[in-house]
């Protein structure tokens, strides 16, 4: 076995990996956080049996996509890559998001768990509560000219700085809205193809409030479709998705190697992807 730096020729085998372990991701969603970040592929005999993704965001990385095949597990492939991709990673702040079954190998690695996030999704909206602006709000998309200062806002959320991932949003999302209150930027969120249908995140702004309210907008005209939001348990807006509809399914964990950002008059109310976060 040895370890390469992934591209665009191990896409299809990436893709063949997480179909096999019935993960939602497209080969476009593959293609996409590779662009935007770094790879590594565990190859044996000219196979690909496993992977990890990372993400430079200024000061702070990410790390996702771990996944090794079925019949390469128990033999340390996954930690093998990992201490690769650290080692790659030396002198930023991490964060991932590990199921219960990672959890024990990153806690090896130095990870410390700071908290869960509520994967909700589904099929059929409920004709729930909808939140609609208030007289001091509006909603619009964004324009082209405002994405450095909406990239600005959202490192103020989570501390990561990440302009080539909100110039990729601009480009490629459905829909990407910002919320002004009293004619002042107050945040954004975007709808995306992802997965088997939709996804809703990032979603940047100060209130519970303001973040129903660009969910309520982006989840207009959705019913029937697949609807997916990765938000951050702790943050108050997983009960009122499932008065939606929107039903949690998964509860992965958040961990940290390194010091957690403090988040800085707004916050993160919806990842953009678990790995991307």
């Amino acid at each position: 076995m040895n370890i390469v730096t992934m591209n665009e020729q191990h896409l299809d085998a990436a893709y063949a990996l997480t179909q096999r372990l019935h993960w939602p991701h497209r080969r476009e969603d593959w293609q996409q956080a590779l662009a935007l970040g770094e790879g590594l592929a565990a190859m044996e005999n000219g196979e690909l049996i496993g992977t990890v993704l990372y993400w430079r965001w200024g000061d702070y990385a990410t790390l996702g996509l771990v996944n090794v095949a079925g019949s390469a597990q128990g033999k340390g492939i996954g930690k093998q890559l990992m201490q690769t991709a650290l080692a790659a990673l030396e002198g930023h702040q991490l964060r991932l998001h590990a199921t219960e079954m990672g959890k024990g190998l990153y806690e090896k690695l130095g990870f410390v768990v700071t908290g869960t996030i509520a994967q909700h999704q589904c099929r059929a909206l409920a004709p729930g509560e909808r939140v609609l602006p208030q007289a001091s709000q509006s909603l619009r998309p964004a324009r082209r000219e405002e994405l450095t200062a909406l990239s600005k806002l959202e490192t103020r959320a989570h501390g990561q700085h990440r302009p080539a991932l909100i110039a990729e949003l601009f480009a490629s999302a459905d829909r990407f809205l910002v919320l002004e209150e009293q004619d002042q930027t107050a945040g954004f969120a975007c709808l995306r193809r992802f997965g088997h249908g939709f996804a809703i995140g990032p979603i940047i702004c100060a209130s519970l409030q303001q973040a129903k309210v660009l969910v309520s907008e982006l989840l207009a005209g959705l019913e029937g479709a697949f609807v997916r939001i990765d938000t951050d348990s702790a943050c108050g807006l997983g009960e009122w998705l499932v008065a939606l509809g929107m039903v949690q399914v998964d509860k992965p964990i958040t961990m940290y190697k390194g010091t957690p950002w403090q988040p800085q008059d707004v916050r993160a109310f919806a990842l953009v992807s678990q790995a991307m976060a």
